[in-house]
């Protein structure tokens, strides 16, 4: 293979790779943000000033 197919390759290979981890950094911001309203929520059931 020449140098310019593996170039292709590669640079196919790296977007593969940056959408497989974005699945999972979504989650892991959509369960922050929750974890964030769970403790307010526990907060206010407590008494507890910010």
């Amino acid at each position: 293979m020449d140098a310019m197919t593996w170039i292709f390759v590669l640079v196919g290979v790296a977007v593969a790779g940056i959408a497989a981890l974005a699945w999972p950094a979504a989650r892991v911001l959509t369960a922050a943000r929750e974890l964030r309203a769970e403790v307010d929520r526990a907060k206010g059931r407590f008494g507890m000033s910010e």
